[in-house]
C-alpha cells in the first residue's frame, strides 16, 4: 500500500503528457491528410477521415477536461493508481478504435499507417497493468484482423491508394497471412519486452521512493533530538547563565540603593556603569532564549487590550539609564487619546526596547533618539530615529535577519538579534516593520518603524 501514492502521482504524470501527445497526433494526421490529397493527389476519403479526427478532437477534450478537474492531492492519494489505470486503459482503447476507422479510409492493410497500432501497444504497456497490456496487445491484433477480413470478404469497401500498393493485395490471402502474424508477434513481443522493462522500472522508482521517505523520517527524528538538545541548552543558559547574572545585578542595585552604607559620587558611577553592563548581558542572553520562543502561536496568547503610551514608557524608563550614561537625549512625542491596542504587552515592550536600545547604541555622545507614535486609520505607527552613521543600502534588505550584524569599524556589543526579535514580534502582531536609512540631508541617521492594527479582527484579516 505504502507505494501505491508513488504510482499514482508516476502514472498521473504520464497521462497528462499522453494527452498532450494526443494533440500533436492530430495536428499530423490532418496536415498528412491535406499533404496526401492536395500535393501527392492520393484519392483517399479525405471527408469521412476529417470527421475521424473531430471525434478524436472530442474525446480528447474530455479526456483533459476529466484529468484537469482531479485536484493534485487526489492524483496522489491511495486508489489514485487504480483509477488511472483504468483511465489510462479507457484512452488506449479510444484510440485503438479511432485508428482503426481512420486506417479503413487510408487503404487499409495496405497503407504502411497500420505500423501506428504499435505507439499505442508500447504506451499501453507503459500506463497499463501486464495483464491490460496484454489484452490491448490482443485487442489491436483483433481489430487488425477485423478490418482485414471485413475488406477481405467485402463486408466493407476497400480503399484503395495506387501509389502505395498494387491493385488487389488486400484480397492476397497469402499476403495477409504473413503480415498477420509478423504482425502479431511484433505487438505481443513489444508488449513483452516493454512490461518487463516498465516493471523494473517501478521497482527501482518504489525502492527510491521508500529510501527516500526512510531518509526523511531519519531527518525527522534527527531534527526532533536536535531540538531537545536545544531546549536542554536553553535551560541551562537560562539557569547557569542569567540567574547568577540577576542576582549580580541585584546586588549593585542593593549597593547603589544605599543598603550596605553610603556610597561616594565616584563608587557611584562605577556601580552603575557595571550594573548597566551586567543588564546588557541579561538582554542579550534573553535575546538568545527568545529565539526559540516567538511562535505566532505563543505570542497570540499573551495579548490583550492595554495602552500603547503605557508600554512606550516602560521601554523608555528601561533604556534612560544607558541613554544617560552615554549622553544621548531620549525624546518621547506620544499624542493624546490613543486607543487601547490588541498586542502581547511584554512583547510589544521588548520591540520598542530593542528599537530604542539600537538607537542610543549607534548615536554619537550627546547626540538625540526620538520616538515618536501616530495613528493613520486603522492602524497605530511608532517611529524611533537616531542620529547615527545610517545603514548603507547594501545591507538595508539583511537588517531583519537573525544574527545579521553591519559591518563596522569600530566594535559595538550584541549579537545581530534584537531587530530579528521585534521582526518576528511584529509579524506576529500582523503588523509590519521597516527601515529608512540615511533620514537626513547629511546622509546619517535611521528610521526605524513599525505599524499595528487596532483590533484583533483588523488583525486577523491581514493575516
Amino acid at each position: 500500500m505504502a507505494s501505491e501514492p508513488v504510482e499514482g502521482g508516476w502514472l498521473s504524470r504520464w497521462l497528462r503528457q499522453y494527452i498532450r501527445l494526443r494533440w500533436m497526433a492530430v495536428a499530423a494526421v490532418v496536415a498528412g491528410l491535406l499533404v496526401a490529397r492536395y500535393v501527392l493527389n492520393l484519392d483517399l476519403s479525405l471527408f469521412p477521415s476529417l470527421v475521424i479526427v473531430a471525434v478524436i478532437v472530442l474525446y480528447n477534450t474530455i479526456f483533459a477536461l476529466w484529468q484537469g478537474r482531479r485536484p493534485a492531492e487526489k492524483r496522489e492519494a491511495f486508489g489514485a493508481a487504480r483509477s488511472d489505470r483504468r483511465f489510462a486503459l479507457v484512452q488506449v482503447i479510444s484510440d485503438l478504435l479511432a485508428l482503426t476507422a481512420l486506417l479503413h479510409f487510408v487503404g487499409g492493410i495496405e497503407t504502411p499507417f497500420f505500423l501506428f497500432y504499435l505507439f499505442h501497444v508500447g504506451f499501453g504497456s507503459i500506463m497499463l497493468s501486464r495483464r491490460d497490456a496484454y489484452m490491448v496487445a490482443g485487442l489491436t491484433v483483433g481489430l487488425f484482423l477485423l478490418l482485414a477480413g471485413a475488406e477481405y470478404a467485402g463486408w466493407i469497401s476497400h480503399v484503395h491508394l495506387e501509389e502505395l500498393a498494387p491493385v488487389g493485395l488486400y484480397r492476397n490471402a497469402m499476403y495477409l497471412v504473413v503480415l498477420t502474424v509478423g504482425f502479431a508477434a511484433a505487438l505481443f513481443g513489444l508488449t513483452a519486452g516493454a512490461t518487463i522493462i516498465v516493471e523494473q522500472l517501478r521497482r527501482q522508482y518504489e525502492r527510491e521512493a521508500q529510501a527516500r521517505e526512510r531518509e526523511l523520517v531519519e531527518a525527522g527524528q534527527r531534527l526532533e533530538e536536535l531540538d531537545r538538545m536545544r531546549a536542554f541548552f536553553l535551560a541551562l543558559a537560562s539557569h547557569d547563565l542569567k540567574t547568577p547574572l540577576a542576582v549580580v545585578a541585584n546586588y549593585l542595585q542593593a549597593i547603589l540603593d544605599g543598603f550596605v552604607g553610603e556610597v561616594n559620587e565616584k563608587q557611584r558611577v562605577w556601580m552603575e556603569r557595571a550594573n548597566v553592563r551586567v543588564l546588557e548581558l541579561i538582554r542579550l542572553i534573553n535575546d538568545f532564549l527568545d529565539v526559540s520562543q516567538l511562535a505566532p502561536e505563543r505570542i497570540a496568547e499573551e495579548m490583550e487590550f492595554v495602552l500603547l503610551e503605557d508600554v512606550v514608557r516602560r521601554s523608555s524608563e528601561e533604556m534612560r539609564p544607558k541613554a544617560e550614561e552615554k549622553e544621548v537625549t531620549l525624546e518621547i512625542r506620544i499624542p493624546e487619546g490613543l486607543p487601547s491596542v490588541y498586542v502581547a504587552p511584554r512583547r510589544l515592550q521588548q520591540v520598542v526596547t530593542n528599537l530604542l536600545d539600537n538607537g542610543v547604541k549607534f548615536s554619537p555622545r550627546g547626540g538625540l533618539v526620538v520616538l515618536e507614535v501616530h495613528q493613520y486609520e486603522n492602524v497605530v505607527q511608532v517611529d524611533v530615529v537616531d542620529q547615527g552613521p545610517g545603514i548603507s543600502a547594501l545591507y538595508l534588505s539583511h537588517i531583519f535577519e537573525d544574527y545579521f550584524r553591519v559591518q563596522r569599524k569600530e566594535f559595538i556589543p550584541g549579537a545581530g538579534l534584537g531587530l530579528s526579535t521585534a521582526r518576528k514580534i511584529v509579524e506576529a502582531h500582523g503588523g509590519e516593520i521597516w527601515v529608512t536609512s540615511p533620514c537626513f540631508g547629511d546622509g546619517k541617521g535611521s528610521r526605524f518603524s513599525f505599524s499595528l492594527p487596532l483590533s484583533p479582527q483588523e488583525r486577523s484579516d491581514k493575516e
